[in-house]
Parts: C-alpha cells; structure tokens; sequence
C-alpha cells in the first residue's frame, strides 16, 4: 500500500494527539508514504503555533522538529509543480477545497495509482478523495 498523507495525519506522529495511534498505525503498514513538499512548512508551522499556544514546551517543540527531520527523510515527494498546483487551482473550485487541502487532494490524485490510501482526518478532504475515487483513511 501506498500511503499519502497531509498534515492532519502527520502531526501527530510528531506529538500527541487523539489521533496519533490511528496514524501511527497507517504509517507503520504503508509499503511507501507520500506527500507534498509543502507538507514539510505546514508541519514545521503547526509545532510553531503549538509552540506559541504552550501546547509544547521548547525542549518538546525542539524534540517534534527533530522527529519531522528524521520523518521526512522517510517520505517520498510530489513536487508542487505546474501541474500539481494548475489541477489543485481546478480542484479548488470543483470541490470547494481551501489551499493545501487543494494541493494535497492534487498530490494524491496525480501519483494515479490503484495502491494509493490517502489519510486525513479532515472529512472535506477526505470526500473530495473519494470523489475522485482515491481510497481514503480517516484517522479519526
């Protein structure tokens, strides 16, 4: 199985979250996971805010960015291309998707393959996968 993530699914194999076992799990039984580079400045700018919030402490903040190194040098990468942000643009429109979930729905759908399990535990992005006929895993 291949394994797309967006950042709702990656976030918590960096810190925990009520979902992190779920997402842990679908990382663990991927062959392959895959995202878009933007992943990696959306995650880096979610521990910031967690950071700002006192969700995590400095020594926490500094540990997640460390294990979002080691993560990343794991994932395969769909770079956000001509391609990939014109079908996101398109996509944004015909399914009412906002920015990144416009670029992750894209990433997802261009790899066009029938292993392909794109995870989320955004329910918008996760119909729009569907629509599109992507297999889908909430991580809820």
């Amino acid at each position: 199985m291949i394994g797309y993530v967006d950042t709702s699914a990656f976030v918590p194999l960096l810190v925990a979250e009520p979902s992190t076992l779920s997402c842990r799990r679908f990382w663990d039984d991927c062959d392959a996971v895959v995202s878009t580079r933007l992943l990696y400045v959306d995650t880096a700018a979610a521990l910031a805010q967690a950071r700002r919030m006192n969700r995590l402490t400095t020594r926490s903040h500094r540990a997640s960015l460390r294990l979002l190194d080691e993560l990343w040098a794991e994932l395969a990468v769909v770079e956000v291309d001509e391609q990939v942000v014109a079908r996101a643009a398109a996509l944004a429109d015909e399914l009412e998707l906002r920015r990144y979930d416009a670029v992750h729905c894209s990433s997802a759908e261009i790899l066009d393959d029938d292993d392909v399990v794109a995870a989320s535990g955004d329910q918008q992005l996760l119909s729009a996968w569907s629509a599109l006929g992507l297999s889908v895993y909430d991580t809820n």
